[in-house]
């Protein structure tokens, strides 16, 4: 490089043509097809939460495996666990329901007088596991909330009413939205703005289960620099290996080869809309079902959702049969009376319609235990344009190349982090242009969480030689 590319630390913040585009995105699909099996530490760990019932803090780095080991937990725990979290969105991926909804909180700083005894009080009371889903975008009052609710409903003084409690997620990556004098008051009351903050959640003596492993990349040298973009302190000479990935192209330039994520809707609809108004095929728009209580905001594809032969698309749903998971890219080879054919590497498959369901909990007095009811339904093709997307939409996805857009400066805390190991490898990754301080943004009090858990039996963490 011609200048020398100076270290870039933490940036503290508050929390206030057809054949050739599938010649060039076709090395770009998932190798994994089939459901990641569980290592040893997780077994280890699976048996000791069914086992002696601890609460825990799971977290770990990006491709760890955190949510294959809650999938299994919440299996096995069947119906005497349910797992919610803070969106929506996040809510429906994990097949639960949100916080808000389970315990009726308002969508505003949470007080006392919010706290109340809910109608569905028996389902409180039948839990024996709650899981919830991304915690590191969980604020401190409606973590206070969660513990106050279940104390009240469950007519039981203990912390979180006795209920074991594990919470799932990785403060590097997704924080909780703080807004203007929020800070303050949250500051003031919980001590800070994040979930370990009320004392609660010290009193409930949570262990901290850090998985180490990574899954997503095999290359310990890029595991090393996401490493040190996660912990925010990034010397001189990595921040040069990132960013020899610096090629010039525009986006729309390089989503021929590869995915391009961006921080903006706007940027990736333009570049979707671009490539396929250059297609030179016939659009098709097709109409999603909208059954029951289900907000548009929360619409996993589009609607309508068009599509032209020759359109790189995303898989956004986990084949049963193992040929494909969400993430997985493809194109689109033609249309059928019920079906949207696409290629797949060297196979072609019909692809129909999928049902995404927003799930509520209930009590099921045959059984005395929870079951689940339907809230709403959205059925439409789990497909979504795939040459450009938000960073914050591929969260928890893996692939081969990558183009990260950063004609804008990044503006969220874990945000360079997220979309930088969304590559497979540092060969696959290519940026718009060098990173810099700027857009390495985390807040440090994210580390504090260590100091409000308990160490984990290092026997669970230790592997057979």
């Amino acid at each position: 490089m011609a200048e020398k590319t100076p270290p870039i630390k933490c940036n503290p913040v508050g929390l206030n043509g057809k054949q050739t585009q599938f010649a060039a995105m076709s090395e770009n699909t998932l190798t994994t097809r089939a459901e990641p099996k569980l290592s040893e530490v997780q077994l280890n760990l699976l048996g000791w939460l069914r086992r002696d019932k601890p609460n825990i803090f799971l977290t770990g780095r990006a491709g760890t495996g955190k949510t294959t080991l809650m999938r299994e937990l919440l299996r096995q725990a069947g119906n005497k666990a349910a797992v919610l979290a803070p969106t929506g969105v996040a809510a429906m991926q994990a097949g639960g329901q949100t916080i808000h909804s389970f315990f009726h909180l308002p969508p505003r700083v949470i007080t006392g007088r919010d706290i109340r005894k809910v109608r569905h009080s028996r389902v409180v009371k039948a839990l024996e596991t709650l899981v919830i889903d991304e915690i590191s975008m969980v604020r401190s009052d409606m973590m206070w909330a969660i513990d106050q609710s279940l104390r009240l409903n469950r007519e039981c003084n203990e912390p979180f009413g006795g209920v074991q409690m594990v919470v799932v997620g990785d403060l590097a990556q997704l924080p909780p939205v703080v807004q203007g004098a929020e800070a303050e008051y949250l500051e003031n009351t919980h001590g800070g703005p994040f979930f370990f903050n009320p004392p609660a959640f010290r009193e409930a003596g949570f262990s901290l289960v850090e998985l180490e492993e990574v899954f997503r990349q095999t290359d310990e040298d890029f595991i090393h620099l996401l490493n040190v973009v996660r912990e925010g302190d990034v010397r001189a000479d990595e921040a040069e290996r990132l960013n020899e990935r610096v090629t010039g192209r525009s986006g729309l330039e390089a989503s021929l080869s590869h995915v391009v994520l961006t921080a903006t809707n706007e940027t990736a609809f333009r570049i979707n809309n671009a490539r396929l108004e250059g297609l030179p095929t016939t659009p098709h728009a097709f109409n999603a079902k909208v059954e029951g209580q289900f907000d548009q905001r929360l619409f996993p594809a589009e609607e309508p959702l068009i599509l032209k032969i020759g359109a790189r698309v995303m898989m956004t749903r986990n084949d049963p049969q193992g040929r494909w998971v969400n993430g997985t890219l493809a194109e689109v080879e033609g249309f059928d009376e019920k079906a949207v054919r696409v290629r797949i590497d060297d196979n072609v498959w019909a692809i129909e319609p999928a049902k995404w369901e927003r799930n509520a909990y209930a009590f099921d007095e045959a059984s005395r235990a929870l079951t689940k009811t339907t809230a709403g339904a959205f059925t439409q093709y789990p497909l979504r344009l795939a040459w450009a997307m938000t960073i914050h939409k591929a969260q928890g996805l893996t692939l081969d190349k990558v183009y990260l857009d950063l004609a804008r400066r990044l503006f969220a805390h874990g945000q360079a982090y997220v979309a930088l190991s969304r590559a497979r490898t540092l060969e696959g990754l290519e940026l718009s242009r060098p990173l810099t301080p700027g857009d390495i943004i985390c807040d440090e009090r994210i580390f504090d969480v260590k100091s409000f858990c308990d160490p984990v039996p290092q026997s669970l963490l230790q592997t057979q030689q």
